[in-house]
């Protein structure tokens, strides 16, 4: 795994991209998301590993809020992040599909925890 400042790094980076309101979604659908959670070595297990364990939280943004307080695996969430972008990379219909309000919050919120856990485990 890596190092935990880099993990935070990546937290905060791709947050932001995911609030900013006049991003252009090819940025969010390109490889930079891969290349950063490559290096991350974070797995794109089409998010089997977080279901088994979350349920739908896999991809629905109201069961991710319910169950998001008790992820604390740093590299399972990291995971799940990976896959779930990887839908909207490879498998939506449309990568404009990533920038509905409902793919947003759930990356805002998984992207939320993993910056949370990661500044935690920096100390």
């Amino acid at each position: 795994m890596a190092d935990m400042t880099q993990i935070h790094n990546f937290a905060v980076k791709w947050s932001d991209k995911f609030r900013d309101q006049d991003i252009n979604y090819i940025e969010l659908v390109d490889r930079f998301m891969a290349d950063d959670c490559d290096a991350l070595c974070f797995e794109m297990d089409c998010g089997k590993a977080f279901e088994t364990k979350y349920g739908s939280a896999v991809y629905d943004d109201r069961e991710l809020t319910k169950i998001i307080d008790s992820v604390v695996d740093i590299n399972l969430l990291g995971s799940a992040i990976y896959s779930r972008w990887r839908y909207f990379n490879h498998w939506a219909y449309t990568g404009a599909e990533i920038l509905e309000p409902k793919n947003r919050e759930w990356f805002i919120l998984a992207l939320g925890r993993l910056m949370l856990l990661s500044s935690e485990n920096l100390l």
